[in-house]
């Protein structure tokens, strides 16, 4: 793909892409250059209150979850829908080498920065804290990875 860079007197820069015609692949880079701050680093998630989209940083978020059908950020005070699947978020995560963000369960996706506590019972249930005062449930078909992910495996 061909590429230009134009240096002008502009107060933030902005991108111009010239196509012939609209495919998943130019929205695709659309999507990724809108996600992208001018270190060129990902750092803000769109999330949308009604009608309002507001911008979350990755450090914001505590966790994303699915209920009804839908995907949800967990922020410190609200709520927000998010308009992707949680893969979608996941595959995001791990091009912008977000570490912290880890699937806890087929509807949670937690971000382990905000993390207090692993809850552990003995029967075998794991309740993840957030330093917000709210929880989610580990499934148990994602605990190995978790495990690897903490360094928790026994020797």
């Amino acid at each position: 793909m061909k590429t230009q860079i134009k240096i002008e007197n502009c107060p933030q820069p902005f991108c111009v892409i010239h196509t012939q015609e609209e495919s998943p692949q130019i929205q695709e880079i659309a999507q990724k250059i809108r996600l992208m701050d001018e270190s060129g680093k990902n750092t803000l998630i769109p999330a949308w209150d009604g009608d309002y989209c507001l911008q979350l940083k990755p450090q914001e978020i505590f966790r994303i979850y699915s209920m009804d059908k839908k995907v949800f950020v967990e922020s410190e005070k609200e709520s927000l829908l998010l308009k992707m699947r949680l893969y979608e978020f996941e595959d995001l995560a791990e091009k912008c080498g977000w570490t912290d963000f880890i699937r806890i369960s087929n509807t949670d996706i937690a971000n382990f920065s905000k993390v207090t506590a692993l809850d552990m019972s003995i029967s075998g249930h794991v309740k993840v804290n957030f330093t917000n005062g709210k929880t989610a449930m580990v499934s148990r078909r994602y605990m190995k990875k978790i495990r690897d992910l903490l360094n928790l495996v026994r020797k």
